[in-house]
């Protein structure tokens, strides 16, 4: 029986390392998780049917975010019960899952956040308030946002006054789904893990993007600084100027890399480039994709 046990465990180990060398080997080629997901047309993180709502998205076609269509467009806002009203708003930090946070501009002269269009069972669930000039949102009972929020949670519609900008900015959402109309902080922090999060249009002095296992797709300027992370996820982002605006620390684990006309892929790849502009970019790549385009015209 010990003898068995042995052989049995052997084998196990011997199957491991040769998958263990197969998949080095692979990732030394070139081979990534994208170019298998397209191979075997592999869906990747679509859970929200509100996705579909945002019409016209092309995949490979960043500068297509100008054309989408939000719900946010078309928003009537709820009854009074539902709206709160926010003065002299300085930052906002958000820190939700499992549930849609759409952000948009209009014409008024303070924030409002509009829960009409959530689900009645997690307004309950849903805390938010204001300390020292700062509007926070979170969601409680974590087991129930999830529960409810795999089928329909709904929205929480946020309003920022036009042309009006934040000190700092901070997204968190988890498994949810962001919607960023426009959007001007002098910090801009975005945190998706397996969610997805689109970014129409934003302007921030210091730019900090983490994707776990989720979707990103941004567009905008960066005045001062970036720092990206993507785990397993995918990342698109144009950027006003061009890409010689920037100073690079790129790694690349056995993902996919692009900035601008440089492209890595493969294994364990690492690269620091200095155009003397002392605007630093950092940009950390796991397994996952990030593309970063860069355009004047917008």
């Amino acid at each position: 029986m010990r003898r068995g046990w042995k052989i049995f465990w052997i084998v196990c180990a011997s199957i491991a390392g040769i998958g263990l060398v197969l998949c080095v080997t692979g990732a030394g080629m070139g081979a990534t998780l994208s170019g298998i997901g397209e191979v075997y047309a592999s869906d990747r993180w679509f859970y929200w049917d509100d996705w579909q709502r945002w019409n016209g998205y092309d995949d490979n076609d960043l500068e297509d975010l100008d054309d989408l269509e939000t719900s946010g467009e078309h928003y009537t806002q709820g009854s009074e019960e539902y709206v709160s009203n926010f003065k002299e708003i300085q930052s906002i930090d958000i820190e939700v899952t499992y549930v849609e946070i759409d952000i948009r501009r209009y014409s008024g002269d303070t924030i409002t956040v509009d829960t009409s269009q959530l689900n009645s069972k997690l307004r309950n669930n849903l805390i938010m308030g204001t300390e020292d000039h700062e509007l926070f949102i979170e969601t409680k009972n974590h087991s129930i946002w999830k529960q409810i929020g795999r089928h329909n949670s709904g929205a929480v519609v946020i309003q920022i006054p036009e042309d009006s900008g934040l000190t700092e900015a901070s997204f968190d959402i988890g498994a949810g789904l962001l919607k960023i109309e426009s959007i001007e902080a002098g910090e801009l922090d975005i945190n998706v893990g397996a969610g997805q999060a689109v970014i129409k249009s934003f302007e921030a002095g210091e730019l900090d993007v983490e994707c776990g296992a989720g979707q990103t797709t941004l567009k905008g300027k960066v005045n001062q600084s970036a720092d990206i992370h993507c785990g397993v996820g995918e990342l698109k982002m144009t950027l006003y100027g061009n890409q010689d605006d920037y100073d690079y620390d790129l790694k690349c684990g056995i993902g996919e890399l692009t900035v601008g006309d440089y492209s890595y892929a493969g294994l364990g790849s690492e690269r620091k480039l200095d155009n003397g502009t002392g605007r630093p970019m950092k940009i950390d790549c796991g397994i996952g994709r990030v593309e970063v385009k860069f355009n004047e015209d917008f």
